[in-house]
């Protein structure tokens, strides 16, 4: 066999194996969680560290059916962090967003990202909410563990349409934009502030020629003493 052919071949298989075993890793989560496969409608299972130490975690946000028929708590958005030893999921950290949140929740999505150079990843948490029909908003969390546990450090909106909402919002708040955590600049003040980029679409429910792009920060982490 060429050797090229033969190492293609390699990352062939190997490629099926991390697939096969990621698969194994999210079916795992789901169970854990008191969840049929049936039920879910989308899920992020990653494997790392968001605890200090040498042992990985696995972090799952998942979407699904919840068996209700309301318009409310048909569809909810769960995260939970799981430790790893002996092979077994045990629950460290659960937060079910669709309690928290009144309900109006899905499209769940995650992130795990070292925001402060610590080598323990912070999980990012991105859910949509409906409890608007015509207002688009998706919101996030930046969750940090602590010395007592983990933290939700800061809290905000992702991204907001309220361009069709005429009749439900002022007009001094018919705005469009997104919001983009800038890791780097994070990176750089090791996680004391947080940077976004807002890109502006539209401002009172007028277009701007042009996005603007705002940049902006938050405080996250209090300074070392």
């Amino acid at each position: 066999m060429p050797r090229t052919l033969h190492w293609a071949s390699v990352a062939i298989i190997l490629g099926g194996l991390c697939g096969a075993l990621r698969a194994q890793t999210g079916a795992q989560a789901y169970e854990a969680m008191g969840l049929k496969p049936q039920q879910v409608l989308a899920g992020s299972v990653l494997t790392t560290s968001v605890l200090p130490g040498e042992s990985k975690q696995v972090v799952a946000v998942v979407t699904y059916l919840t068996g209700k028929k309301g318009e409310d708590d048909a569809v909810n958005v769960r995260l939970e962090v799981f430790a790893t030893a002996g092979g077994t999921l045990s629950s460290v950290y659960a937060r079910d967003l669709g309690q928290e949140n009144g309900g109006y929740v899905g499209q769940g999505d995650l992130e795990l990202v070292d925001l402060d150079g610590d080598s323990v990843n912070e999980i990012i948490v991105t859910w949509d909410t409906f409890r608007e029909p015509l207002i688009d908003e998706r919101r996030g969390e930046i969750i940090f563990y602590r010395s007592d546990g983990f933290e939700t450090l800061w809290s905000g909106t992702m991204k907001y349409d309220a361009t069709r909402a005429a009749r439900k919002v002022a007009l001094e708040r018919r705005d469009r934009y997104k919001r983009e955590i800038d890791v780097v600049s994070t990176l750089r003040t090791q996680g004391i502030t947080l940077f976004t980029n807002k890109t502006v679409i539209s401002v009172a429910g007028e277009r701007l020629p042009q996005p603007k792009v705002v940049v902006e920060t938050f405080p996250l982490l209090p300074p070392s003493p």
